[in-house]
């Protein structure tokens, strides 16, 4: 593949427009320092670094250090989940943290608690423009309230790509795969790739952790939003988990432990006989950090869609920010989670590592995605972001019943315990039943 320039594999962003939603929206002052506040005195806002937060690390250089430059009588103090620690027995315990940076879909945990801030008053208070935000990111964060309420605010999207190994194709003398495949299109180029060659067992494709994250593809809901129950026995459900199954039960292809699918989620870097990751695209900077040990030629395509649906890759996946009802500094956090979550220099920072897409709408920005990189300016980012997120589903606080009763009644059916109508019955059952005692 030839090294073309930057700007000419990114000249276009009719693209990235899609996912991004992008209108070239002026740039917006960022909120007002606390240094300008009559409040002066020294703070410590504690920060929960909850499900698929960034690591400490990560934490320290791109959210303390820029916090404490912009607002130097305000420190950070990074929390981590554990033993005693939960969000349930910290509330017990009067400590809940002051700010919960989370992933969008655990987010209805702290609202199952009623510890997330609606953060509407706040915004007009300090005049914060919610359109300056991606809409599709908002609109998700909105479908976790029954009135608009607004839990929080979008720091960065995720968003989903499929990498491959260009050396296992090259020596098979098969095509390389091309954007906006279909998984049916996925799964034939898996099966041809999957083989026992020179006593190497070479695997098409890396199964996709879990069954829910096929739903996702199709904006699924667990629960029936007029009964209140789960209802996964479905013909779209039916349809994702045959799907699911398809995919990982190529012969040769079966996951390592069907019971966990998430221990093969290093298998494309690790044992270097896989062809294709379809991943999020957080894993895309991994590629990148770790190329010079990985020992192959890879490059990425768009996430595969369902055929019902071209060019749609998942459900929007956000992290977000989160202000607790327990704070005794709502004031100085919503204005920490409002620069975060505006700054066009902060967010800057993770488009050019290419981790995330940035939480507002900015066509200048989206150009110097991965130039942190000059190995990204090799590989075909642009057909990334050929395939659009999907809309979420309603959320509800008993998806996480169903989604756990789904991923065990999969595991069993992949275990040959169980057909699939016979798995989605049983998942149905079991969620309804744990459903039916939390509610007593």
């Amino acid at each position: 593949m030839g090294k073309p320039k930057w700007a000419s594999k990114l000249s276009t962003l009719t693209a990235i427009s899609v996912i991004a939603g992008c209108t070239g929206a002026a740039s917006q002052e960022s909120p007002t320092g606390l240094q300008d506040s009559p409040k002066q005195e020294a703070i410590t806002l504690k920060a929960y670094a909850y499900n698929g937060a960034l690591g400490k690390e990560d934490f320290e250089k791109y959210i303390a250090a820029p916090v404490k430059s912009k607002f130097p009588n305000v420190t950070l103090e990074y929390i981590v989940p554990g033993e005693g620690s939960g969000p349930t027995e910290l509330l017990t315990a009067g400590a809940m943290p002051d700010i919960i940076m989370t992933g969008l879909r655990a987010l209805i945990t702290f609202q199952e608690l009623d510890v997330t801030v609606d953060l509407r008053e706040f915004a007009a208070k300090h005049k914060l423009d919610l359109t300056r935000y991606r809409k599709e990111a908002v609109d998700a964060i909105q479908g976790y309230g029954s009135k608009g309420e607004l839990y929080a605010l979008p720091f960065y999207e995720n968003y989903y790509m499929m990498a491959y190994n260009k050396d296992i194709f090259d020596k098979f003398s098969i095509p390389y795969p091309t954007d906006q495949m279909t998984w049916e299109q996925v799964k034939a180029l898996a099966m041809k790739l999957t083989r026992v060659e020179d006593g190497i067992t070479y695997k098409g494709i890396q199964p996709i952790d879990t069954v829910d994250t096929f739903g996702l593809a199709m904006s699924l809901s667990f629960i029936d939003d007029k009964t209140g129950k789960a209802k996964v026995t479905t013909d779209e459900w039916k349809r994702a988990f045959e799907m699911a199954s398809e995919m990982n039960t190529i012969p040769g292809n079966e996951p390592k432990d069907p019971l966990n699918i998430w221990k093969g989620a290093d298998d494309f870097m690790k044992d270097k006989n896989v062809a294709m990751m379809p991943w999020f695209g957080s894993r895309l900077q991994t590629l990148v950090r770790s190329n010079a040990d990985l020992n192959f030629n890879w490059d990425v395509v768009s996430f595969p869609s369902f055929s019902e649906s071209p060019g749609q890759s998942a459900e929007v996946d956000a992290h977000v920010f989160a202000l607790s009802k327990t704070s005794k500094h709502q004031e100085e956090a919503f204005q920490v989670i409002q620069y975060l979550t505006s700054s066009e220099e902060l967010q800057g920072n993770f488009v050019k590592l290419g981790r995330a897409l940035p939480s507002i709408k900015n066509d200048n920005m989206l150009k110097q995605f991965g130039s942190e990189y000059p190995l990204l300016q090799t590989k075909n980012i642009a057909g990334v972001f050929k395939s659009t997120p999907r809309q979420p589903h309603k959320a509800h606080k008993f998806d996480d019943i169903v989604r756990s009763k789904l991923r065990a009644a999969f595991a069993d059916h992949l275990a040959g315990k169980m057909d699939i109508n016979t798995a989605l019955r049983k998942a149905e059952e079991e969620a309804n039943k744990e459903i039916e005692t939390k509610q007593k």
